[in-house]
């Protein structure tokens, strides 16, 4: 007999068995359910388009490479007013947006320096 590996749970089944494993996940509540509505796709898509798709915080450092993210300089749970501003997102790689949310952990200096060279990088529609 043939086995496979339930990827959520690891549980050894015969082929073509389903696992009964649930694993629950909760629903996104508050701003984290806006990253699933059309109007973030779009206004991703836009945001994306404005800067040509390219990393601002290596562009700011003198290197090119390729946007996958939109980041809120100011944390959406922070101010959810600014949740849909463009002037508080600008695209990053996955690799740039890490390694700003380890310096807005940081807090105090390291905080405040990272979100200055952003929005130094903010362009406005228009």
């Amino acid at each position: 007999m043939i086995y496979k590996r339930c990827p959520r749970c690891g549980k050894r089944l015969p082929s073509g068995k389903t696992c009964t494993c649930k694993r629950e996940y909760a629903p996104p509540e508050g701003t984290r359910k806006l990253y699933h509505s059309y109007r973030w796709q779009k206004l991703q898509q836009t945001v994306m388009a404005m800067y040509g798709g390219m990393d601002q915080w290596e562009l700011a450092r003198g290197r090119v490479t390729p946007a996958q993210v939109v980041h809120h300089i100011v944390p959406a749970e922070e101010d959810p007013d600014l949740f849909w501003s463009p002037s508080n997102l600008i695209p990053l790689s996955r690799a740039s947006h890490d390694e700003v949310h380890v310096l807005y952990r940081e807090g105090g200096e390291q905080r405040e320096r990272a979100m200055s060279v952003l929005r130094a990088r903010v362009r406005t529609l228009g």
